[in-house]
């Protein structure tokens, strides 16, 4: 089982997630990534197949999955995954929860496990420092570290690849990964048990989709700005929700937008979403010990409208329960258990329409005897509705050419852009019913 295969039957075939764990995993270091982040080889292959058996693209098996992780069968109807118990966190720490995207409560945890000497460092995704509006794996052994690459960052990123660090390296580590990478974690155990067993903690994020990475670059250069001027670039820079920021290497600060970030990544996933991601249909990393996403207070007009800025977690295992009562214990975070049926309206909407996209971007592809991921469960078949959902997602495939989709850019972040969107909000209030949980 060659690399050779691995490009024949996914890379080839467009079902490359590009995670990172074909590298990552890779006991001879032969295989690198292009400019677009894709898998290529670079050595000579020995024909492990550990790159193929890992990898997450072709077929990741769900119902072996949930036997293998939570002791329980699986049920394609669920939105969520197993889920054992959903809570809204934030850390004690309070610049720990302004530096983070949406509670800071990931970066807070990895902290507490490094300091409590629980976890020897963790794989993280950081920005490139010769690339800074680029993004790449991280194994950060440091508290500080931990920090520099704390938000989050929505560009393909085979991250996955630090996992040639760990395994150099002694001791346990956590890991935080979105729905695909975690997939391929999963699959890591049956191959490489020595590698998989230094993975203490796989943290997850809520994960609808990724941007190719000319995205950042694009969004950066339709706002004026030289990509040689920039210092840092952040996904979500300049308080809660925050949004796309510019540091220039004077120490200016530029936001590229003051659209919500929500409406700008709404705009921003149909011109540079990843293809691969459409045909995902994990949305809340369900096979993580912990799950992690943003929580919009505004969907609760009650007790939970206070709690601004912090973070709502998806328990999957006892593990992750454990992590978190020990972390409330010793005073890193606070907690507030989210009973079931509150769960967030926005989080299960988002869920929901992945997966229906998914399903009929998958029947369409079977239809036309192309290649599909693997997933070993029954897909329900698509709505009516789910259909043309899909159509009008799928037209927006119509501005993805160079110079459509940077026009479309430009519109977005001027004035035009921000009455068109207020203008769409208004919309969803009044047919949707958006503003209420």
């Amino acid at each position: 089982m060659s690399f050779s295969e691995l490009y024949q039957n996914v890379i080839g075939k467009g079902l490359c997630a590009r995670c990172g764990i074909c590298k990552g995993i890779c006991p001879v270091q032969v295989i690198g990534f292009d400019e677009d982040a894709y898998p290529l080889l670079t050595g000579d292959c020995t024909e492990c197949g550990f790159c193929t058996k890992c990898c997450p693209g072709g077929e990741v098996d769900f119902s072996r999955l949930s036997e293998t992780v939570f002791g329980a069968s699986y049920s394609p109807d669920t939105l969520e995954g197993y889920t054992e118990n959903r809570y809204v966190c934030h850390p004690t720490n309070q610049e720990c929860r302004l530096r983070g995207a949406s509670g800071g409560i990931v970066t807070a945890l990895l902290e507490y496990l490094l300091e409590k000497g629980k976890i020897n460092g963790a794989l993280v995704v950081g920005m490139n420092p010769e690339t800074p509006y680029r993004s790449l794996g991280v194994l950060a052994t440091t508290v500080q570290e931990i920090r520099d690459a704390a938000q989050s960052k929505y560009s393909i990123t085979p991250s996955m690849e630090a996992l040639q660090q760990i395994r150099k390296s002694k001791g346990k580590f956590a890991v935080v990964g979105l729905p695909c990478q975690i997939h391929g974690l999963r699959k890591m155990a049956e191959v490489d048990s020595a590698l998989s067993a230094k993975l203490e903690y796989i943290l997850g994020l809520y994960c609808n989709c990724n941007l190719n990475p000319r995205g950042p670059i694009e969004a950066i250069e339709a706002c004026g700005i030289s990509l040689s001027d920039v210092a840092r670039f952040d996904f979500r820079g300049g308080g809660w929700p925050g949004g796309f920021f510019v540091t220039r290497k004077d120490g200016s600060t530029i936001p590229l937008h003051t659209i919500n970030i929500k409406n700008v990544m709404n705009v921003m996933f149909r011109l540079y979403g990843a293809d691969r991601c459409g045909l995902c249909v994990d949305a809340l990393a369900e096979y993580a010990d912990l799950s992690f996403g943003d929580f919009w207070t505004f969907d609760y007009p009650d007790k939970f409208q206070e709690l601004e800025r912090c973070t709502l977690i998806s328990q999957r295992t006892p593990k992750g329960l454990e992590l978190l009562r020990e972390a409330e214990t010793d005073g890193a975070i606070i907690s507030h258990p989210l009973p079931e049926d509150r769960m967030s309206k926005r989080i299960l909407q988002m869920s929901q329409g992945k997966k229906n996209r998914a399903f009929v971007r998958l029947h369409k592809r079977g239809i036309k005897g192309e290649a599909t991921p693997q997933y070993s469960f029954d897909f329900p078949p698509p709505t009516t509705k789910a259909k043309r959902s899909e159509l009008f997602y799928s037209l927006f495939t119509l501005l993805r050419g160079e110079h459509t989709r940077k026009m479309v850019l430009k519109i977005l972040f001027s004035p035009v852009g921000v009455l068109l969107d207020r203008i769409n909000i208004l919309r969803k209030n009044i047919f949707c019913n958006f503003g209420n949980n």
